[in-house]
């Protein structure tokens, strides 16, 4: 009889986490990217913060990817870093649109765009995790899970909700 041995093949030495850009100091001047997922309803949401955004003459573009369970397109990641400043990507709400979401959270981070992921609650754990894996010290907003059930107002409200706190975290340094 042949003794199997299971390997973990995850590596052996503990991986430093790197932390995220510091963000700007101010919004004045810059261009937020307000990136949609292709979540259900999360265009709503979105609506919302660009429309909040817009109120304190805080500039946006918006983005929206293909698909929610694929990371961006290289030409889209390229698009975002040569036309914004900092990125808001939103709504994540189950396991592999969060592990997407942190990638390209992450990607843009290493090309110089420092940003904030918006997500469920049932997936923080999913996103921490994530992030402890590839050694990124991602910011995040979580929202109550689902969001896919809410009114157009409670989304509406949930954004109002959370708007200084996401402005704190793409405008003062970690």
């Amino acid at each position: 009889m042949i003794a199997s041995v299971l390997r973990d093949p995850t590596a052996e030495t503990t991986q430093l986490k790197r932390n995220r850009l510091a963000p700007p100091a101010s919004l004045d001047g810059k261009v937020v990217a307000l990136m949609d997922i292709g979540k259900m309803r999360g265009d709503e949401f979105i609506d919302r913060l660009e429309q909040l955004f817009k109120m304190k003459n805080i500039a946006t573009k918006r983005y929206k990817k293909p698909t929610n369970t694929r990371t961006a397109p290289t030409e889209l990641v390229q698009k975002i870093v040569q036309e914004t400043d900092v990125v808001v990507i939103a709504l994540s709400d189950c396991g592999s649109c969060t592990s997407c979401s942190t990638h390209d959270l992450n990607d843009l981070d290493h090309l110089g765009i420092p940003g904030v992921s918006i997500l469920t609650e049932e997936f923080r754990e999913a996103f921490n995790g994530q992030c402890e894996k590839i050694g990124f010290d991602g910011a995040s907003i979580f929202t109550p899970h689902p969001m896919q059930n809410k009114t157009t107002q409670e989304l509406h409200d949930f954004a109002d909700g959370i708007l200084e706190e996401l402005l704190a975290k793409i405008t003062q340094p970690v």
